[in-house]
């Protein structure tokens, strides 16, 4: 497809690129005082520290061959264990780094600038020693905190992820958002490319780790954007859906023989 093609079939793709590529007009140099903003979080919440879960144990080389989606869920419990170590994998805290009298702490992703602008929040199922409800992953606390204890109607989660209700029988659906005024006070327009690849490090990370522990998962992108965020409970304002995932004990015949594109 010629560039003319691609405008004219995909005009809002088109205009994404071509207003986040590095033109003179909106190449300006970042300001000097940018610092991270922190994590999302809510003290007034009830949290839940998560366990040391098991260590991963295959090979990159075996995890990258038989990583593979997974569409159909057993009804068990998830092990928080296996579920903490899932998380850990995907968007944990790797290592604390001390720069002067200021300590930061590096992530299991590469980000832009290390602003970390993704937030991971699960919709709990099944999850052993969880009451059903929407948590927040804190990183810096290895922890859950409780947005809200509610049961969610497979009906309504079925209709939220359009239709997949093979996926919404999973025991959790963890859904990435992006605060992007972390990034893009840094980096402008282009910082939204940032947040979409670190998107893609963290739910490959997810996916191995999944692998490597026996569980199956399948990556989401269809779902109602502004609809999900009222049930996680996101500040809209500032933060925005962009990518979910399905986890849970697979079937028999969940898992798919060969990987998907």
């Amino acid at each position: 497809m010629t560039t003319s093609a691609f405008r004219d079939a995909h005009p809002l793709s088109w205009a994404f690129h071509a207003n986040t590529a590095r033109f003179a007009h909106n190449a300006e140099p970042p300001p000097e005082d940018v610092w991270p903003d922190p994590a999302r979080e809510a003290p007034e919440l009830p949290l839940t520290p998560l366990p040391t879960g098991p260590v991963l144990t295959m090979t990159l080389d075996e995890l990258l061959h038989s990583r593979c989606s997974c569409r159909q869920f057993t009804a068990g419990t998830l092990p928080l264990a296996a579920l903490a170590s899932v998380l850990q994998a995907a968007y944990g805290v790797a290592r604390q780094e001390a720069y002067g009298r200021l300590d930061f702490t590096t992530r299991t992703v590469p980000s832009g600038g290390a602003l970390y602008p993704l937030e991971l929040t699960l919709i709990c199922r099944q999850v052993e020693g969880l009451a059903s409800g929407v948590y927040h992953y804190l990183p810096g606390l290895h922890a859950l905190e409780c947005v809200k204890a509610v049961v969610v109607p497979a009906a309504f989660l079925t209709y939220l992820f359009m239709g997949q209700s093979q996926l919404t029988q999973a025991p959790v659906l963890g859904v990435l958002s992006a605060a992007f005024g972390r990034t893009m006070k840094k980096y402008g327009d282009r910082g939204y490319r940032y947040i979409l690849l670190e998107a893609g490090h963290v739910m490959q990370n997810l996916n191995l780790a999944c692998t490597s522990l026996g569980l199956g998962s399948c990556n989401i992108g269809g779902f109602f954007d502004d609809e999900l965020a009222g049930l996680l409970g996101l500040p809209v304002a500032q933060e925005a859906v962009l990518y979910a995932v399905a986890i849970g004990m697979p079937a028999a015949t969940g898992r798919q023989q060969q990987r998907d594109l």
